[in-house]
């Protein structure tokens, strides 16, 4: 092993020399640096640099040993405490920053702790090819779930997926689509909680110009956007009965009316609908039309939580961290086997939702080429004590934030409120949009701001 000791004290270097065993150079300044990080390879390098005195000098050095020792572990010692050199040093890639005054053996610790962790590879993720489409398992259970949509591929009944919230139901739906005689032909998806009960309407059938609100155009809807494809209604509990009975009047008749129209307009598409509930409850309660469940239902996909299908998990996260890989531009490579194992022990409420959150989390965080147990969200560690309350998208919601504010603190960014706000607030301008199809006026009216404000908004986030 090649350890590299630049600027540092004697009491240091003999701590060094008693503790670790390699091949050992010493440097007192940074002036000839470049001689050493040029011709050799080091597995460590510690280093002091109040020998630099300016920042912008500090931080050139750094980089320029960093860029030719990009594979050694680089342990930085310094007095100044300042959050614009230690958080660029660790987004850097250097694996610490230990603030003076620090006796010789907190030294020796977090050498031997940087060592040891350099020795913990990532865990070989399973490199099968990942199934075509968004939908990610070989367990036996998701195998399963595949011969039910290679059952449906050469049909057009309709489709009911049920599961949990956050298990990947919408993916499901478009494979099904993908891999069905329409393929060729349009998938429309609609989130049914995402509309007021009026505006659902007019977005599923259309409406007529001149019709109850007096709009001066036609407006065509989604069941006549796809027609000859497939329609994908999530969370079809959310539909009030007068809905329902009018898309049972689609199922039964193939035909419906537009808004404030007169006209019979024929149709011909697949519904593929997906719940998080139980509708045979919401049928008991007098909530839900029970011949449009059973119209909805001839074939059921039930998709399994993730708890109960957990071999799968590490094929997604060898998926999330290749998609984060490219988005951050990061090189994470996989996961520690001890972080693998509190993740396999977690029983993942969220599902594949919160998989994909902790996993992105964990990377922001991470600062090598594994995600160490130090990355992971502190619930799925198990530190937390306090047990989960509310929807589960509510902490969904929170964890997010908490992994937004972590990463703020490592820059120099103070705003916490307008960072956190604006990347929510473009995130669902761009998401309502993109069901809008880019219809301002629609988008405006979704998200109940003048159409004005959303141009305005739009400009401002780069949205046109």
């Amino acid at each position: 092993m090649n350890i590299l000791g630049i600027n540092l004290t004697e009491k240091i270097k003999e701590s060094l020399l008693e503790n670790l065993d390699g091949d050992f150079s010493f440097e007192n300044s940074y002036n000839n640096i470049g001689d050493y990080i040029e011709n050799t390879k080091y597995n460590l390098i510690v280093m002091d640099i109040d020998g630099l005195e300016e920042i912008d000098r500090t931080k050139t050095v750094i980089k320029e040993i960093y860029d030719n020792q990009n594979k050694a572990i680089i342990v930085t010692l310094g007095e100044r405490a300042t959050l614009n050199l230690i958080a660029w040093a660790i987004q850097l890639g250097i694996y610490d920053y230990l603030l003076k005054p620090i006796e010789e053996d907190e030294v020796i610790k977090i050498v031997e702790k940087a060592l040891k962790d350099q020795k913990l590879k990532a865990e070989k993720l399973k490199k099968k090819e990942t199934p075509k489409g968004t939908v990610i398992g070989n367990s036996p259970k998701m195998v399963e779930v595949y011969k039910k949509i290679g059952k449906v591929a050469t049909n057009k009944i309709p489709v009911l997926i049920s599961g949990e919230k956050g298990n990947g139901k919408k993916a499901v739906a478009k494979s099904i689509h993908r891999f069905s005689c329409l393929k060729e032909k349009p998938f429309v998806s609609v989130n049914c909680t995402a509309y007021q009960k009026e505006f659902l309407d007019r977005k599923l059938f259309g409406y007529e110009k001149g019709n109850i609100f007096e709009s001066q155009v036609e407006q065509i809807g989604i069941l006549e956007k796809g027609y000859g494809g497939s329609i994908h209604l999530g969370n079809i509990e959310s539909l009030d009965l007068t809905l329902q009975a009018k898309l049972l009047g689609v199922l039964q008749e193939g035909a419906f009316f537009r808004v404030g129209g007169s006209k019979l307009i024929k149709t011909d598409i697949r519904i593929i609908a997906t719940t998080s509930v139980n509708l045979e409850e919401l049928i008991m309660n007098g909530n839900f039309i029970e011949e449009l469940y059973h119209r909805l239902r001839i074939l059921e996909i039930e998709i399994p939580p993730l708890r109960e299908r957990k071999d799968d998990i590490p094929l997604m996260i060898h998926h999330f961290i290749k998609r984060f890989n490219e988005e951050f531009s990061k090189g994470v490579k996989g996961v520690s086997t001890p972080a693998m194992k509190k993740i396999m022990r977690y029983d993942w409420p969220g599902n594949v939702r919160e998989l994909k959150s902790a996993v992105k989390s964990a990377m922001v965080l991470s600062r090598g080429k594994s995600i160490l147990v130090e990355d992971l969200p502190s619930n799925i560690i198990g530190n937390k004590t306090t047990k989960r309350r509310g929807d589960v998208q509510d902490w969904i919601l929170s964890d997010w934030v908490e992994g937004e504010i972590q990463m703020l603190q490592g820059s120099n960014q103070k705003d916490y409120y307008g960072n956190i706000i604006s990347r929510v607030e473009r995130e669902l301008i761009r998401q309502v949009l993109e069901v809008a199809n880019g219809k301002k006026v629609e988008a405006a009216e979704t998200l109940g701001i003048t159409r004005n404000t959303l141009r305005t908004k739009m400009n401002n986030y780069n949205l046109d």
